[in-house]
């Protein structure tokens, strides 16, 4: 659901964030960071990252994704760049949720490296492997409940109520619906 999950996208981004200033000593603005994923949260989260002054590599497959992350001034990398982004960055914000930053990756990392997992359980980082090479690594799903509570709860109680009633309404216009007017 596109409009659900942009308007999470922004605390998502505001809490992603924020465990970046909590978990590192250097400022956002002028900090080296890689948004991995350009998707919704991705999106949000590189433009805000840019906003606060970061220099932001946007790492993604899509070429139209690609595309946007240059016109918003982001640096435009692919997924066989990892190993050189790692060893270049001062935080990585992964947003895809299948094994992306595995040992063969995180080998080559810089050792002040912040790594903030945002994609879904089990995330895209081997935690296991950055632990052992001393590399900082946090799973953060579930950000808009944590940082922004009644900000969420705005989002479900507006949005909600009308896709039950949109769904509500296509059932009504169904013909399996047998009116009982007489």
């Amino acid at each position: 659901m596109d409009e659900l999950a942009i308007l999470n996208s922004i605390p998502t981004a505001e809490g992603a964030i924020q465990i970046a200033m909590e978990e590192t000593r250097i400022t956002i603005h002028g900090s080296r960071s890689c948004v991995i994923g350009f998707g919704r949260v991705g999106v949000t989260l590189a433009r805000t990252l840019k906003a606060m002054g970061a220099e932001v590599t946007v790492v993604a497959r899509n070429p139209g994704q690609l595309a946007r992350a240059y016109e918003m001034g982001c640096v435009r990398a692919g997924y066989s760049q990892l190993r050189d982004i790692v060893n270049n960055t001062d935080v990585i914000y992964n947003t895809v949720p299948q094994l992306i930053l595995d040992r063969s990756i995180l080998k080559y990392a810089n050792p002040e490296l912040l790594i903030i997992d945002l994609a879904t359980q089990p995330g895209g980082t081997d935690f296991e492997a950055a632990n052992a090479l001393g590399i900082k690594a946090i799973l953060a799903p579930g950000l808009p409940g944590k940082v922004a509570p009644v900000f969420a709860g705005r989002i479900l109680a507006d949005v909600i109520p009308r896709l039950i009633i949109s769904e509500l309404s296509k059932l009504e216009k169904s013909p399996l619906i047998v009116s009982r007017e007489v």
